[in-house]
């Protein structure tokens, strides 16, 4: 009988890790807004804690309620696709939202709805928080919510898919993959968007000149 080899013992979490971690938790608890009382669970976010790209959405949906998990419902396979097309997994990039509970409106389950200022207002410690832990070389800012967090009083229509400097990294406004789900004219431009957050990627992994 084969004896059977043992498993290589997985490596302990970094520094890093065990910080988002314990934030993670502290934004499961958070009672910063109203929205903790109608929630099923708050949505922190999901990935690397070494992440080159982060991800930045408007606020939990349905499925991201009961699920725990940003992205997971019709928008999160768009998500996925999106990703593919540029050679990135889910698993290689951190996604979050600017707001963890979800906001909706109506008798439970209800219809979701944008965040409210003052629940952007309340959340936006925990992104802050996220984005210094991080350290991202670029925030993908996903829809109109995302897009004011990171670049106030500018237009998703205007700016989409230009990336724009900001301190250390790199900002690419994109439009929301859900927005684009039911308009085929919104869809390809977003392809069009996500090649240019590949060619990002690209380029940073060059070596600089002078550098080894």
């Amino acid at each position: 009988m084969a004896t059977r080899k043992p498993r290589a013992a997985l490596p302990p979490p970094s520094h890093r890790e065990r910080v988002l971690a314990a934030l993670h938790e502290e934004i499961r608890a958070c009672q910063r807004c109203p929205l903790w009382a109608t929630r099923t669970q708050a949505v922190p976010g999901v990935g690397p804690a070494d992440a080159r790209v982060m991800l930045v959405g408007e606020a939990p949906g349905r499925q991201e309620d009961l699920k725990g998990e940003p992205f997971v419902g019709t928008a999160g396979s768009s998500l996925d696709t999106l990703l593919a097309s540029i050679d990135l997994t889910r698993g290689e990039v951190y996604i979050t939202n600017v707001v963890k509970s979800r906001p909706f409106v109506g008798p439970p389950p209800g219809r979701n709805r944008p965040p409210s200022t003052n629940e952007i207002q309340a959340c936006r410690g925990w992104l802050d928080e996220q984005v210094r832990i991080i350290r991202p070389q670029v925030v993908v800012a996903m829809g109109r919510i995302a897009l004011e967090y990171v670049l106030p009083g500018r237009r998703i229509s205007e700016v989409h898919g230009t990336p724009q400097r900001q301190d250390a990294r790199t900002i690419l406004p994109l439009f929301h993959p859900a927005a684009a789900l039911h308009r085929q004219a919104l869809r390809d431009v977003l392809k069009q968007d996500f090649l240019v957050l590949g060619r990002l990627l690209r380029r940073q992994e060059r070596p600089q000149p002078g550098r080894k």
